[in-house]
């Protein structure tokens, strides 16, 4: 990507909204450009100001969505956020659901489960760094604990995206409290 005004991240949204809605029904490999600048209501030379490719497309999701929710966390650290599970979790589901398409794209696309693992890596990788910063005495076992709960959380989001969601988010989280509890004290405990 490379403009950042409103019109350009109006743009960009579009685009990004039009892929999503795309690979519910088709691979990654067989996007072609010009499908998804009509249905992005763009022309081919707008899609080239600021992507090279669908899977630049794609990769913008994944960058975005990490950028995103680590910014909704108003000066917090990440302990915070392990401390208070269901208000990232909120955030997650607020940043997430402004993709239009986001929840049929991991119930339906072949793309999504490498998207997914991507995006947990990306999101594992980004908390890592943020909690070295905070604590740079501490060892990177911390990297392992931070994986495992990253991990976890995305999965039980993603299980619960493509579930008839009978199951309250808060209710599933509430009964898992006590593994960010565990998993905070292991983290204090490097």
């Amino acid at each position: 990507m490379k403009r950042e005004d409103k019109r350009s991240k109006k743009t960009i949204k579009a685009i990004q909204d039009a892929l999503l809605k795309i690979l519910t029904d088709m691979n990654l490999s067989d996007v072609r450009i010009v499908e998804l600048c009509r249905l992005a209501d763009i022309n081919r030379t707008t899609f080239y100001l600021h992507f090279e490719s669908a899977s630049q497309v794609l990769a913008s999701i994944r960058e975005q969505i990490v950028e995103r929710i680590f910014d909704s966390y108003n000066g917090n650290s990440f302990l915070y956020t392990l401390e208070h599970p269901l208000e990232f979790l909120n955030i997650c589901t607020d940043v997430i659901s402004s993709y239009d398409g986001f929840e049929n794209f991991v119930r339906h696309s072949a793309e999504a489960a490498y998207f997914l693992e991507k995006l947990k890596k990306s999101f594992a990788e980004r908390a890592f760094a943020e909690f070295k910063n905070e604590n740079p005495e501490r060892n990177d076992c911390a990297f392992f604990i931070i994986d495992f709960m990253t991990a976890g959380i995305l999965d039980v989001f993603i299980v619960w995206l493509r579930s008839k969601q009978d199951i309250p988010l808060s209710a599933i989280f509430d009964r898992c409290a006590k593994l960010f509890v565990a998993c905070h004290e292991a983290l204090i405990a490097i």
